[in-house]
């Protein structure tokens, strides 16, 4: 499919699959987890070279497999209350704004003051050099800004990876810029209707094309995969919500 057909397809899904979960509050709940599940999982990527087959779910059952580092349990947990913060931010139909970022990372780095760096340092996960620290919250703030702009067109997987490619670019804290970088893709995701989806990519890879989306190259890679990505959640998604009301008639 061309990228025109993808997003008018993803439109058609988006609105299918509201209408199946408004109608079905126990669908909706599942479904939630489900993305939970996920959002977390895509946030392992830049702290695991397994992240796809960290037992997430055990581990926020309370279960501590052997495998998984002990520092990964706390960022495990801690990312999932900040995805519970997310959803309840949806609910009052609240955008992405850098004041949930910040308390994205006081939750993640369990500081209660938590606030913008004042350090400038160089990401070497990245290869990248992000702005002073003075020009942090004004940059974060017109990132955010022409993201909601009505000039910025209706593309919402483009406009995801354009949050997601900036809050990296910009580094605004000194730490959980990558996690929060994702959060905040997946978080517009479903702002918009569309599911968040758990970064299928190896470490090596994403950081890759992360990087080389920072320095303004072969975009459309880091474009194309997500593009897949997200219509591949779409679809899995309605196909469950579909089976599931099959069998409840």
């Amino acid at each position: 499919m061309t990228d025109k057909q993808v997003h008018e397809k993803l439109y058609q899904m988006r609105i299918e699959l509201a209408a199946m979960l408004k109608s079905n509050r126990l669908l909706s709940s599942a479904v939630q987890e489900v993305n939970r599940i996920d959002m977390v999982r895509a946030a392992l990527i830049l702290r695991s070279t397994n992240h796809d087959r960290v037992p997430v779910e055990k581990i926020l059952e309370g279960q501590l497999p052997k495998e998984v580092p002990v520092k990964d349990y706390v960022f495990i947990e801690n990312f999932s209350n900040l995805v519970r913060i997310g959803f309840s931010n949806l609910e009052m139909g609240n955008s992405l704004d850098k004041h949930l970022l910040i308390s994205g990372y006081r939750i993640l780095s369990e500081n209660e003051n938590g606030y913008f760096r004042r350090s400038n340092p160089v990401v070497y996960t990245f290869n990248h050099v992000p702005p002073h620290s003075v020009d942090v919250e004004d940059r974060l703030d017109d990132c955010l800004r022409k993201v909601y702009s009505r000039e910025s067109g209706n593309n919402i997987v483009l406009k995801a990876m354009y949050i997601h490619n900036k809050i990296i670019d910009i580094y605004p804290f000194e730490k959980y810029n990558g996690e929060l970088a994702i959060f905040g893709l997946n978080y517009y995701l479903l702002e918009n209707g569309l599911a968040p989806i758990s970064m299928a990519l190896t470490r090596q890879e994403y950081q890759s094309q992360v990087s080389d989306c920072l320095k303004g190259v072969h975009q459309e890679k880091f474009y194309d995969f997500l593009c897949g990505a997200v219509y591949d959640k779409m679809n899995g998604t309605i196909e469950a919500c579909r089976e599931y009301i099959r069998n409840q008639e």
